[in-house]
């Protein structure tokens, strides 16, 4: 009988040995590539700014950020080199207040996403959009596309996210 159970537990253990052995090979190859990948070279991501300003994220008041979108965003690194801006995703996460069935309140957020072609927002956005933030929502402008100025390679934009204050 115990001969029995040393075999059936051999047959269990030999698995799981493998798998283990397979799982600490797996983590020792990226290692070596990983110094591969450091002749690449890396995309830069250039700084965004909301509007034609120095604002790239955090608390903003509704009065400013209302003023600073309707210039819509620009790009240029730190020697003063302007990007044009191909597009972005705008996602709009809109801070509500719900009534559950007891009559507890719910505080909930809907979010509303779009891409938006060149360096302002879309029309269907800003309908409603001024009329609509209110403090406590936020803002993301990211996947931001580039088109560099003439003899500097291509690049992406940094995300900015926005919070509403009072």
């Amino acid at each position: 009988m115990k001969r029995i159970s040393y075999i059936l537990l051999a047959c269990f253990l030999l698995p799981v040995c493998a798998t283990m052995f397979a799982q600490t090979a797996k983590q020792t190859q990226p290692a070596q590539s990983a110094s591969a990948d450091t002749t690449k070279k890396k995309k830069i991501k250039i700084p965004v700014y909301l509007g034609h300003s120095n604002v790239s994220g955090g608390k903003i008041s509704k009065k400013l950020f209302d003023s600073l979108a309707k210039q819509g965003i620009t790009a240029k690194d730190s020697l003063g080199n302007y990007y044009k801006v191909e597009g972005f995703s705008f996602t709009y996460a809109e801070l509500n207040i719900y009534e559950d069935s007891v009559g507890n309140l719910v505080p909930l957020t809907d979010y509303r996403e779009e891409y938006c072609e060149g360096d302002t927002l879309s029309a269907n956005v800003t309908a409603s959009l001024y009329q609509r933030t209110k403090p406590g929502d936020t803002l993301y402008f990211d996947q931001i596309s580039l088109t560099p100025p003439v003899g500097h390679s291509g690049s992406s934009g940094k995300a900015m996210k926005f919070e509403i204050s009072k």
